[in-house]
């Protein structure tokens, strides 16, 4: 059923005038309804505001003037041309931000790093950002969060050359993945984050949709590297880049999903891998007890 409530007054012959008094039904003793002539027609829907009023009225169609280009509108840009957010962050790679909306990274928002094996590319990517929020933003801190089991280990002079102290980093090693997100939606509210790195490899898409939210609403950068399986599965990031080794130790990126017409060309940044993340070291295997004694001597046969 619908909002409006409808009547449908059906007559079995054509509305005619008819001169003279009507007669009235048998067994009446009220005189029958008399219907102005042309006033009804067969099969017409009236409303019942209509009805109350004494009949149907012909209501002109309302024509909305357009208040502008809708293009300039706040969220809103034309499909052939990329959008301008209200706030952006140089990359520092001058090919990169020619192809992304606005210049450059979002200032508030989810971006989303896909690659083979998460960590390995992303500091190439991110260090020249990282270095100009830390000159930027003096009393910030940069937050990184990683699972406790994560085959990566921080490596403090590497993150130091990047241009981030490590005094200003905020380094989190959760038990599991939802403890991971609480913690990166908890930063995400706190004035004392400049950005967040998360790397994640079993992250809920309800938690990154949460997570868009509260990164777009704190104006706060949150960079979350996934695993290049995650290709396929729908994603709240507004901006998507596929992250892999280029000719020449570049590091090619690929623009999967942005605010504007898809990019096919992969863009190539010259750029060297940093060692601001190693391998993390398995214990070694206990070695069997020697006891360092002297061998018996052969017995004579």
């Amino acid at each position: 059923m619908g909002d409006k409530c409808c009547i449908n007054i059906q007559y079995s012959s054509p509305i005619m005038s008819i001169p003279g008094p009507t007669p009235s039904p048998v067994g009446s003793d009220r005189p029958a309804l008399q219907r102005p002539a042309g006033a009804l027609a067969p099969h017409r829907r009236l409303r019942v505001a209509d009805i109350r009023e004494g009949g149907a009225k012909e209501h002109p169609a309302r024509v909305s003037e357009p208040a502008g280009d809708p293009a300039a509108l706040p969220g809103v840009w034309r499909a052939d041309t990329c959008a301008t957010p209200s706030g952006v962050w140089p990359t520092g790679h001058p090919a990169l931000d020619a192809q992304l909306p606005g210049g450059g990274w979002p200032a508030g928002g989810l971006v989303e790093l896909l690659c083979a094996q998460p960590g390995l590319y992303e500091g190439a990517l991110l260090a020249p950002h990282w270095a100009r929020t830390v000159q930027a933003q003096p009393a910030g801190r940069w937050a990184w969060v990683m699972l406790g089991h994560s085959p990566w280990r921080l490596h403090a002079p590497g993150v130091a050359r990047l241009g981030l102290p490590p005094q200003r980093l905020l380094c989190l090693q959760p038990a599991t993945e939802a403890d991971a997100a609480w913690a990166v939606e908890q930063m995400l509210h706190s004035a004392g984050v400049t950005g967040i790195w998360w790397l994640t490899r079993h992250a809920r898409s309800q938690h990154l949709r949460r997570l868009q939210w509260a990164a777009q609403a704190g104006g706060i950068p949150l960079f979350v590297s996934r695993p290049l399986a995650c290709r396929q599965d729908p994603s709240p990031a507004p901006l998507r880049l596929h992250l892999q080794s280029g000719p020449e130790q570049a590091l090619r990126v690929h623009i999967l999903k942005r605010q504007g017409p898809r990019h096919e060309q992969p863009v190539d940044l010259p750029c060297t891998m940093p060692l601001h993340l190693l391998p993390r070291r398995t214990a070694p295997r206990s070695q069997p007890h020697v006891v360092d004694r002297p061998v018996p001597a052969p017995v004579a046969a």
